[in-house]
């Protein structure tokens, strides 16, 4: 594969005795033709990947503790750009050189640091939600170094490999999965950690280090059209018990075909992973759209530990999205005065999708269920999803309660909402219209000072924390609120 290759001018403006001192660091790409103003794959020459600069581009230039945002100021549409930043005072690296990374990420998450055995260590995070972009890639997901003992002297070379996929039919996404078995635990996107290595850029802490905001999954999303080539960003790391590619047609049809052995892509490689047509690829399965059984609902796009994830746009019991619904017992499928509950005694449990226990499995029917508390609880945690969410308090409806807009490519403004339902304390209602806690579908068995105690995990919507309510030996007397979801 040819590297990417980047010529880098420096010229200092104005006095050095000026505060706002500026340095404008011009690039020349050896990217040709000039005509293309984004990211793309060289026709006719699998092997080169090219950057035309875009207006916005920014790169981060790393001048310890600090990463430095440098925005393109010229030069869009052209592998020639000018890019100005605040004035460097300081080295970036331990060894008295420089680094850079582009594009430049906000955040803890993709910072560039020193690790505590003096070793610079690249943080950068791969996202879990990259857009679709026709015979290209999600230019935001191609992540690149750069060192140099001098400043005015880069080489930025890509830290990703390429899955190269041809749908044939039209797609409102495309998944990568990787299978999950005990006790290999595979995350591939999200926080990693580079570094230099000579020249040769080396994942030295992989996704596997943290699981709270790292993604098992990578989505490809936006309008996918058939014919055209479409390119995943992936980390270069192994996935040790292979993966699925998921194409969700645009009738919610899911196609999926299995990747079984270990795959270990390579920096700076592509790998095609062929064309696929609905009637002639050998699918491991397909999946009929989800059931809604005649309930609305609401795709945010959200696709979760490899799963697509459908969110009814009402409570249990509600006749609107912003009425209250109806409240439950953890594990009753009959609302308030009902004081039945599930005791599954000792054993950790998953109610969802049981129509004994689980009251939108069994009224609603189809794939409706309790929502288990990753599908809900994205919004509150460090996740791949909260990225790509905003969340707002939101006072338009019959009751307040918290709109979810999506901003996942080909989503964008799809919005969610969750009326502060509150719940009832022996069957009066509080925190109406301030706050609200909706069941999950999880349980666990736990001990408090020698007694059995019961911890049921509900969604706190105030904070959009999860947290657990305890079902004594005499019963509890809280009543919550259910949201039904779909999962594929």
């Amino acid at each position: 594969m040819k590297r990417l290759a980047f010529i880098v001018l420096l010229c200092v403006l104005a006095a050095c005795s000026k505060s706002d001192e500026a340095t404008i660091i011009q690039i020349t790409a050896t990217a040709e033709p000039a005509t293309q103003s984004r990211a793309r794959i060289v026709p006719g020459d699998a092997g080169k990947m090219q950057i035309i600069w875009s207006a916005g581009d920014q790169f981060a230039l790393y001048v310890n503790p600090d990463n430095i945002p440098f925005t393109l100021l010229s030069g869009a549409s052209s592998p020639v750009a000018t890019f100005s930043g605040e004035h460097p005072v300081g080295t970036a690296c331990d060894d008295g050189g420089w680094a850079a990374l582009y594009p430049y990420q906000m955040g803890s998450r993709a910072k560039i640091s020193m690790s505590s055995d003096s070793v610079d260590t690249f943080g950068c995070e791969l996202p879990a939600y990259q857009r679709a972009t026709d015979n290209s890639f999600d230019r935001n997901s191609f992540l690149m170094l750069a060192h140099s003992a001098v400043l005015g002297d880069f080489s930025f070379k890509p830290l990703v490999a390429l899955l190269k996929v041809t749908p044939q039919f039209g797609c409102k996404q495309i998944i990568l999965s990787a299978h999950q078995s005990d006790p290999n635990y595979a995350r591939i996107a999200g926080c990693a950690g580079f570094i230099w290595n000579g020249g040769d850029p080396l994942l030295e802490a992989g996704p596997t280090f943290n699981y709270g905001f790292n993604s098992s999954s990578i989505v490809l999303s936006g309008n996918i059209t058939a014919g055209n080539d479409y390119y995943i960003c992936v980390l270069p790391m192994t996935i040790p018990d292979g993966f699925d590619l998921i194409f969700l047609a645009e009738d919610g049809t899911q196609y999926v075909r299995g990747f079984a052995s270990s795959f270990t892509p390579a920096r700076g490689k592509i790998y095609d992973m062929g064309a696929f047509s609905t009637d002639g690829t050998p699918w491991t399965q397909v999946k009929p759209a989800p059931d809604a059984n005649g309930h609305p609902y609401v795709d945010l796009g959200l696709v979760i530990d490899g799963q697509k994830v459908y969110f009814a746009d009402r409570n249990v019991g509600a006749d609107a999205p912003d009425a209250t619904g109806d409240y439950y017992y953890w594990g009753s499928t009959k609302p308030y005065p009902s004081t039945t509950y599930y005791d599954p005694y000792r054993t950790a449990v998953d109610i969802g999708g049981d129509a004994t226990y689980d009251v939108a499995a069994k009224d609603w029917g189809g794939a409706w269920r309790m929502p288990a508390q990753n599908h809900l609880v994205f919004v509150g945690y460090e996740t791949p999803c909260a990225d790509w969410i905003d969340v707002t308090w939101d006072t338009t409806h019959a009751i307040a309660g918290y709109t979810l807009t999506s901003r996942v490519p080909g989503y964008e403004g799809v919005s969610l909402f969750l009326p502060a339902a509150g719940y009832l304390d022996g069957g009066s209602p509080v925190s109406v219209g301030e706050s609200g806690k909706y069941w999950y579908s999880d349980y666990y068995y736990g001990n408090s000072f020698g007694s059995r105690t019961y911890k049921f995990n509900y969604l706190n919507l105030n904070s959009f924390e999860k947290t657990h309510t305890y079902f004594g030996q005499g019963g509890y007397n809280h009543y919550f609120s259910i949201r039904p979801v779909m999962v594929q």
